[in-house]
């Protein structure tokens, strides 16, 4: 069986997935970071890691480079929820963008995956004006923080890599809050930053809490292809 190393950003992204997977008999557990801050989270079952890199490329490529050097996967998957740029896609679409040969790509698509383009940036997109200006610069489906550096550092060991991402937010609305605002310059989230940011439109929480349901329906979607694809 080929060794996978699957990406994921954020523990919430990841969770549904390592959830699944082990109500499914696999026994992924935690295990430690080779080196100071290489993951936020870690896991791993014979034949598969799980690795969180924390947002952005900078994280991506920290974490990215050294889980790379340690492991020396077959393949490499990057996950997690995106934003659409596509105006008809839906919560909850998977889509996939994939090296040529790569191991599990006809089973993507099987599974009800879209092959489709990402794009990705060193910051969240809020604004629906924005979303429509990227979709027509670029043509790209969606859009994430951390695909690129992962892939690009794949591809300079020869790995094959393919990027796996479900839709938390649509092309059709504004995010309920701009996230940049609440995020440290390495991509951290700013408890106290979040707080002023709600407190001072408190008319955005039903917004949040609809976004955070979309996240976690995309979450499992994507766990559901993941797992039929790697395991």
């Amino acid at each position: 069986m080929a060794s996978t190393l699957l990406f994921f950003a954020l523990p919430q992204e990841a969770a549904a997935f390592v959830g699944l997977a082990r109500s499914r008999g696999l026994a992924l557990k935690p295990a430690e970071s080779p080196a100071p801050r290489a993951a936020l989270q870690r896991y791993a079952a014979r034949n598969l890691e799980v690795w969180v890199t924390g947002m952005g490329p900078g994280n991506a490529v920290r974490s990215g480079g050294i889980a790379l050097e340690t492991l020396r996967p077959d393949r490499v998957f990057t996950c997690g929820v995106a934003g659409a740029l596509n105006p008809e896609v839906r919560v909850g679409a998977v889509f996939h963008e994939v090296d040529d040969g790569f191991p599990g790509g006809d089973r993507l698509v099987a599974l009800g995956s879209r092959p489709g383009r990402m794009l990705t940036l060193d910051r969240v997109v809020v604004t629906r004006s924005e979303k429509a200006q990227l979709r027509t610069e670029t043509l790209a489906d969606l859009v994430d923080m951390e695909s690129a550096p992962l892939r690009d550092l794949a591809r300079s060991q020869g790995v094959p890599s393919a990027t796996v991402r479900s839709v938390s937010d649509t092309a059709h609305g504004d995010l309920p809050l701009d996230f940049n605002r609440v995020y440290t310059d390495e991509k951290a989230l700013h408890p106290g930053r979040l707080a002023w940011e709600i407190a001072r439109a408190p008319w955005k929480i039903p917004g949040l809490l609809r976004l955070g349901g979309d996240a976690r329906k995309a979450s499992i979607r994507l766990a559901e292809v993941l797992w039929e694809t790697v395991g």
